[in-house]
């Protein structure tokens, strides 16, 4: 028989589009060439004897789900399916994924091909050719986000501004729908940390107010005016709103630092994620602005009080102070002194779509003040999906004010997702901070990323934080 004939009771295999572990017995969706998708199976892995289409299979997923390619997805047990599958178990089609916008001058199609067509008989499969004309559509790179934002000029104080979002071809909206989303999302949490007012002990001074039930403290002291942070609710985790799923932790993968390394205080050896050495034996942040921080998470053998790789994690150390400024709306300043390098908090509010949040940035428009800040660490390789808004929802950092002459730099944290799309925001100190010291960080990211043309091309908004270095300017 020539090798690209069949016997009877052989069939030409497209893909290999789904995994299960059933009684710890893995099993594949097999697609078959010329059988319509309703027609696929799952066939036990001793029937398939390409350890290549397998991790084709493998790596496919990893992309479609933006996984880190050292990620081990082998002994998972939840079912992984790739898109545009038909899965026989559920008689369900695996819906397309959403397109994503390439980069200009960029390959729309992945480097990642179906490779390969197999046979299968009753009871083994063998490769017969390859086919490496049909490409599996994968993320790719996203265009600059500035370019879509409209170009502006505006002489007040932008106030707590982290991102302000325009759309040129979307009517606006009115400010009775901003009013309904803001009571549709406070109606959603719990009110756990309400604001209350503390009476002060010292003779003659003014009274202020503190968020209840927060640790360490975060007081609230204005001496302008009697205004208290309007239409906010404090919260201390990331709230996902539909269709955004918290990370799943199946997919992340535990370091194997030896139980010895550290007996005593439970400590991972250093660089035990990425091989990089994220802090010292004191927490302080050791890595350039730029850089990702992989922390340990919860499949790591180590102590979760004790091992210096789970900073972020752990939370907030530092009491802090929303206080009233003069002419920049509320600020935060630093109850004691800070040295360069510690954790100050994370980057706190409601998780959602670039989709969603396009469409509130235009409602938030109209108020010229918004609190969208975009998971967008991966931008250069994949497109933005997610962002954080902290408009109804947030913590203390949500009060961060710009400067031009930062003391604060923020990083994109991994502990909890796999994802290379979904990750925390944290800031660290740049510098020492002296106690009483305004914290802020630049509202235009890192400055030798940024190019005048892109300065050009978005929103602009007069600055006034007043520092020796103060380009006069906040570009979106």
């Amino acid at each position: 028989m020539a090798k690209t004939e069949l016997a009877d009771d052989e069939y030409v295999v497209s893909r290999i589009a789904g995994m299960k572990n059933v009684n710890n017995v893995r099993y594949f969706l097999v697609e078959w060439e010329g059988y319509d998708l309703t027609e696929n199976t799952w066939e036990e892995e001793v029937n398939i004897i390409s350890e290549e289409t397998i991790d084709t299979f493998i790596t496919t997923y990893k992309e479609q789900n933006n996984i880190r390619s050292n990620t081990n997805i082998n002994n998972l047990q939840k079912k992984l399916l790739l898109t545009n599958t038909y899965d026989p178990d559920t008689n369900a089609y695996i819906p397309i994924k959403r397109a994503t916008v390439s980069r200009p001058g960029s390959d729309n199609t992945s480097s990642i091909s179906r490779t390969k067509s197999i046979t299968m008989s009753s009871k083994t499969v063998r490769m017969i050719r390859s086919n490496t004309n049909n490409r599996v559509a994968s993320s790719v790179s996203s265009m600059s986000q500035r370019n879509r934002y409209k170009k502006a000029r505006l002489d007040e104080p932008l106030h707590e501004v982290l991102l302000i979002r325009s759309t040129n071809n979307i009517q606006k909206q009115t400010v009775p729908e901003l009013v309904k989303l803001t009571n549709t999302i406070m109606n959603s949490v719990e009110k756990k940390y309400p604001i209350v007012p503390i009476p002060n002990k010292r003779k003659g001074a003014p009274s202020y107010h503190e968020v209840h039930n927060v640790v360490p403290k975060v007081t609230i002291v204005n001496t302008i005016d009697e205004d208290l942070p309007q239409e906010f609710i404090y919260v201390d985790q990331l709230k996902y709103t539909a269709p955004v799923q918290p990370p799943d932790p199946a997919f992340l993968s535990g370091c194997n630092c030896p139980h010895t390394y550290n007996q005593r205080t439970g400590a991972c050896r250093d660089g035990c994620h990425e091989g990089i050495m994220n802090y010292d034996e004191n927490g302080i942040l050791l890595l350039n602005q730029g850089t990702a921080i992989y922390e340990c998470n919860q499949w790591c053998t180590c102590d979760v009080a004790t091992c210096k790789n789970r900073v972020v994690q752990r939370g907030r150390k530092i009491p802090l102070e929303i206080f009233k400024t003069n002419g920049k709306g509320w600020g935060v300043r630093s109850r004691r002194f800070i040295p360069k390098g510690t954790f100050i908090e994370e980057y706190i509010g409601e998780v959602i779509t670039i989709e969603e949040g396009d469409r509130r940035g235009i409602l938030y428009d109209e108020l010229k003040c918004s609190y969208l800040f975009d998971m967008d660490f991966a931008r250069d390789e994949l497109s933005t999906k997610y962002v954080i808004d902290s408009f109804v929802l947030g913590n203390v950092s949500r009060f961060f004010n710009h400067s031009c002459l930062p003391n604060l730099d923020v990083y994109a944290v991994y502990y909890d997702s796999a994802d290379n799309l979904m990750h925390r925001l944290a800031f660290f100190a740049k510098r020492d901070i002296e106690k009483g010291e305004e914290l802020c960080f630049d509202y235009n990211g890192r400055r030798d990323v940024v190019n005048e043309e892109e300065e050009e091309k978005g929103s602009c908004y007069a600055c006034h934080c007043e520092s020796p270095e103060c380009r006069k300017w906040i570009y979106y």
